[in-house]
């Protein structure tokens, strides 16, 4: 078998998941009989059957132990048995109809010179549509991964992270992979639709506060690796993001709990590693911030901002000694 496809899913309704799924019963010229898909729910029930019937492959549904999604996500390495290993979510969806025909022609030519194949992939907010960079860290879905590697290396996410798992994931991919077996395949377009919708998990309300929370020490941890690593470059993007990120959940995010204890913990990070940050490239500074106004849709932050915010950061907590 070529290819696992895992499509995992929590609490999400049919009328969100409908639309990747249905892109996902019209793609074309795909032989299934080399494609497994299986919908992975979290601690939640299979859909009825009768949704799925007049699909041209038998979709395959797996009810697990709620765990999160990087529990949820670890099951699927756990579970697969094809050649390749690809994640989907369920309110995501292909582009086009020929986008999973394109990724199984370029595994198939991949051979086995490579461990990690990578494609464009839109990212789509209310603001419009984005084509992602594949070195962009949060783009687990343009990426498709070899069994054998993932297994050798004992590549698993992290269960305590409740939000960007898949990024922390990806960092530990990087770290042990060889450059020269990182794979780009070429399709008449990008190939995957990430949406962000405003309902999802990491987005509903009551949870926003420990989501931007887990976020820090993803950023942290993964900041830390790549510097123990000699990845200097994407060490300081890292710390740029830590930075611009601890100024939205601390600044500009509307939360009602309060932010204190957070905010000594930030404080803590940035304090230790001041030598690190004051090497950060301006346009790390300016890539990130790009990206996090463009993500959030109550943010227009600028890196002026930011530094104001650092400075008096420092002067508080320096007074208090």
């Amino acid at each position: 078998m070529l290819l696992d496809l895992y499509i995992t899913h929590y609490d999400e309704p049919w009328e969100v998941c409908r639309a990747g799924f249905e892109m996902l019963k019209n793609q074309r010229n795909v032989d299934w009989n080399r494609v497994r898909v299986t919908m992975v729910h979290d601690g939640t029930e299979k859909m009825p059957d009768d949704l799925f019937r007049d699909f041209p492959f038998q979709l395959r549904q797996e009810v697990i132990e709620h765990r999160g999604i990087a529990g949820a996500r670890n099951w699927c390495l756990d579970d697969a048995e094809a050649e390749w290993i690809k994640m989907n979510d369920c309110d995501d969806l292909f582009t086009g109809v020929y986008s999973l025909r394109e990724i199984m022609d370029g595994l198939e030519q991949a051979g086995g010179r490579f461990d990690l194949m990578w494609f464009e992939v839109y990212a789509e907010y209310k603001r419009g549509r984005y084509l992602k960079d594949e070195r962009d860290p949060v783009v687990l879905h343009g990426k498709v991964f070899r069994n054998e590697f993932i297994r050798e290396k004992g590549l698993r996410f992290q269960e305590d992270l409740t939000w960007c798992e898949d990024s922390a994931f990806l960092a530990l991919v990087e770290m042990e992979i060889d450059v020269q077996r990182i794979g780009k395949i070429v399709g008449s377009g990008p190939m995957y639709t990430w949406v962000y919708r405003a309902g999802s998990l990491c987005n509903r309300e009551e949870i926003r506060w420990a989501n931007l929370q887990s976020f820090f020490r993803r950023h942290c941890y993964v900041a830390d690796e790549f510097l123990k690593h000699g990845q200097t470059d994407a060490y300081y993007t890292m710390v740029a993001r830590i930075m611009c990120d601890a100024y939205y959940s601390l600044k500009v995010a509307k939360v009602k709990e309060d932010r204190s204890k957070h905010e000594e913990k930030v404080w803590e990070y940035l304090e230790a590693h001041r030598g690190e940050l004051l090497k950060c490239r301006k346009s790390a500074f300016d890539e990130v911030i790009e990206a996090t106004n463009r993500e959030n849709e109550d943010c227009h932050i600028t890196k002026d901002e930011v530094a104001t915010w650092l400075k008096a950061l420092r002067q508080k907590y320096e007074r208090k000694g």
